[in-house]
Formats: structure tokens, sequence, C-alpha cells
């Protein structure tokens, strides 16, 4: 079968380890006999020793077989509209594509079908898409180079220095000048969207009341988390007043450059920023710190919200790091994949659970399940790579898009708590039976659609506080 891509676009994906690739094409290295996904995270081979296919069969009948890192056999099939649209999109430079009508006819499609594509495959317009694409790129480069703004704006894509500049601040939180400096005297301050319903952040960061990895103020409008930056632990205090957002790391001096992005970055992500709000929108706050969330996942498995709290604290006071004021910054990948299933047995989780959180955190810690690639990637894709990973069902994959993720639209599969809501809600005599909550839900939820998100987190919330 004729692959779509050039081999060196091939190549460059396969070094890359883009994950968005993963079952477009198999890479062969004819030095080892194996078969692989572009994203696999073994050793890259040279360049001459690699062939490419489009499938397992075919990299088998060529005398390969598959790796036993990556599983590339475990992986599930690309539907064909979002293999050919990814295929196209391949092709597709985001700062040669002026707009959303240029990125049509890049794609071959007419504009009403690349908008509900889109929306399927992404969860956001193509507008939404190629603001966030330009604004990552402009990032990058705003740190890493010596360009002036202007350069910078107009090599990502942007028209004008005045688009350029209200996107980036809707994207980023502050000026494009203010992320070029963030961290210089110690100092990184965000700017909120005006009307950012602060109750609902509140609310969300306070739902453990007894969590040792934070600490809520909301009468003082102070937060204090335990972060693990690329330097290392360290407690991090919000201050929110006057519609903004203060960092304050306890050792601002021993800060990196990449940890301050760091700090951008977990800010954004707990306070439900990485999303820009519309008129009467909830925030849904992330976990920061993305490891962290698949603890909250496994540990949320067939347990009530109560006891999914238990386990995470018990899992963070045993193998976490304590910082300053009494916190505990949340066990890495690192962390848990050195310990034995019996350790984690031991925090609360079940055999099955205990060796799931483990397979995570190895393929996390050795960069085989890379969350932030799965972020930028269509919803299916995220879906099935977490779906093929022994010991997640939907509920799982579903929690993990919605709160580690950020997928817009997401309804999780046979959740309690939903069926608690909908019960109370609707004066059910018994909870519904989850073919009965699917029922309600695409009923209830349809007007959400594509911003469902919001909407389940309203309901956990109404589940937790039926006041």
């Amino acid at each position: 079968m004729t692959l779509p891509y050039a081999r060196d676009f091939m190549l460059g994906r396969m070094f890359a380890a883009d994950a968005a690739f993963d079952g477009l094409f198999y890479t062969g290295v004819t030095s080892t006999g194996i078969y692989c996904l572009p994203s696999c995270r073994a050793r890259k081979p040279r360049a001459e020793h690699v062939q490419f296919h489009a499938s397992p069969h075919e990299a088998r009948a060529a005398g390969l077989r598959a790796c036993r890192r990556c599983h590339p056999d475990a992986y599930r099939g690309v539907p064909l509209p979002e293999a050919a649209l990814l295929a196209a999109l391949g092709g597709v430079s985001v700062p040669d594509v002026p707009g959303v009508r240029a990125l049509a006819d890049a794609l071959h499609l007419g504009e009403s079908a690349l908008h509900a594509q889109w929306r399927d495959l992404f969860q956001v317009t193509p507008g939404e898409w190629l603001a966030r694409e330009r604004v990552r790129l402009a990032a990058r480069a705003l740190r890493d180079s010596g360009r002036s703004v202007a350069e910078v704006a107009f090599a990502v894509g942007f028209g004008s220095l005045s688009a350029f500049g209200a996107q980036f601040r809707r994207g980023m939180h502050l000026t494009p000048q203010a992320w070029r400096y963030a961290g210089t005297g110690g100092r990184l301050t965000l700017t909120l969207p005006a009307g950012c319903p602060l109750e609902v952040v509140w609310r969300d960061l306070g739902r453990d009341p007894d969590s040792v990895t934070q600490r809520v103020e909301a009468q003082a409008g102070r937060v204090a988390f335990a972060w693990t930056l690329p330097g290392g632990p360290q407690r991090v205090t919000l201050h929110v007043t006057a519609g903004q957002v203060e960092v304050h790391p306890d050792v601002p001096d021993a800060l990196t450059p990449t940890d301050w992005e760091a700090l951008h970055a977990l800010t954004v992500r707990a306070l439900g920023l990485h999303a820009p709000l519309a008129g009467g929108d909830w925030p849904v706050p992330l976990v920061p710190q993305p490891f962290d969330g698949l603890i909250w996942a496994v540990a949320g498995q067939q347990v009530t919200f109560a006891q999914a709290c238990r386990i995470r604290r018990t899992l963070t006071l045993r193998f976490g790091t304590p910082v300053a004021g009494g916190l505990t910054a949340p066990p890495t990948a690192a962390q848990l994949a050195a310990l034995d299933d019996a350790a984690l047995r031991a925090c609360g989780l079940t055999d099955a659970r205990a060796a799931l959180l483990r397979r995570l955190a190895g393929r996390v810690a050795r960069h085989e399940l890379n969350l932030d690639a799965l972020a930028r990637g269509t919803v299916g894709a995220a879906r099935r790579t977490l779906l093929a990973v022994p010991g997640i069902g939907p509920w799982t994959a579903d929690y993990v898009l919605l709160r580690v993720l950020g997928f817009p639209d997401v309804v999780p599969e046979g959740d309690a708590a939903l069926a608690a809501s909908l019960r109370r809600t609707h004066a059910l005599p018994a909870r519904p039976t989850p073919a009965q909550v699917q029922t309600l839900l695409q009923t209830l939820l349809q007007t959400h659609a594509p911003r469902r998100s919001q909407a389940v987190l309203r309901a956990w919330h109404a589940a937790l506080d039926p006041t």
C-alpha cells in the first residue's frame, strides 16, 4: 500500500516521536527486525535502517516483529475520515495558512465540512485551533529567540500586531512582552478573563478539604500548592486580586527560565484558563500536574469520591515530597515506577489498580505515554491511546480526557456522580441505570455541546454539595 507521506516527513515524525501519527504509518527497523509506532520512545535508529509500512500486516509480511515497548499491534485503528484529514494536515504549515478559508483549501475541504470535522476531531473550531497553534509557536519563539515581538508575530502567521496581541493575551493571559520576561525579578502575573466565575474555581480547588497537596483560602483569594517544577519540588502560592493572579514561589531566586515556564503552565491548568471563556462559561480546572491526574483517575475507579481522596492522600504522603507549609508534592511518575505493586496496594488500591498505576507510571517515566502530545492531538487519538492501556476502561479514559488533557466536550461514561445528580434533580425513584444515564445526558446536555465538560463539572459540584 502506498503511504500518503514523503519519506523525509515520516522520518521527521518518527524522530519527534509524534503520537498524532500513530496508526497512520508504522516504522520498520531493518537492523533490529522490529516495527514500531511513530511515537515509540525506544532509541531511534539511523535513517538508513528505517522503512515505513502502512499496517502491522504489511510490516510482518516484510519479516519484522512487533516492538515489545510500544506494542504496535495493540494500537486501535484510526477511522478513515480522521486518518485522511490528519494525513492532509501533516503537509500544512500553520504560519503559511492565513485563515480558516485557506486551511479548508489546503485540506481540500469546504468550510462547512472543515468546521464539522474539526469539532468532532479537536473539539474546537478551526479558528480556535489556528489561534492556539500560532500562540504556541509564538510563545516558544519569544522565549528562545532574540527576534522582536513584531518579527515573531508575522513569522507565526498573524496578519497584524493588534490581532497577535489580542490572541496572545487571550491564550496566555499576559502580554507577549510580559511572557518574554516572565520570572525576571522573581515575578509572574497573569490576567483573569473578564467575569471569570472564581467561586467555581475555589469550589473545585477545595473539593478535598483534607488535601495535602494544596491549601485553599478562598476568602483571602489565596491557594498554596506543592508542585514539582523541572528544578525540583516547591511550595507555590497563587494570590488572586483585582482580576489578576500573582504567582509566588517560595524560593524564586532558585528558579530557571524553564521553571518559570512550568509555573505558568501549572497556574493556567489549576485555574481552568487553558480554554478561552465566553459569556456564562464555567472554567474547567485541570489537575495541575498531568501525572497526578492519572493518580486521581486510577484512585477513582469504582469507588466514591471520598475513598479516592483518601487513596490519593495516602499515596502522596508515603511517596511524594514534602515542601514548606506542611504540604507534600504528589509523587512523580519516576517515583511510583520504582515501586512494586505491594507498596501501592498498601495505599488502598486493589491488585488490578496497583498494577495499572505502576504500568502508567512506567510508561510516563520512559516517555512512552506523552500526555502533552495527546492533548494537542485529536480526541479520538487520545481516547484510543488510553484505551489501549490494559486496565483503562471508558470511564477512566474520559476522566483523563476531561480533567488531564482538557478536552471541552467530554461526558464520562458510567459516572456515578452524574447518575446521583440526575436522580436528585429529576426526582427519580432510584439511581438511573447506565443506559438511562446516557439517554438523559444526550437530551439534557445536548444544548451544552460542544462545551459539555462544563456541564459535567456542574453535576460533579452538585454531587459534592447539594446546596
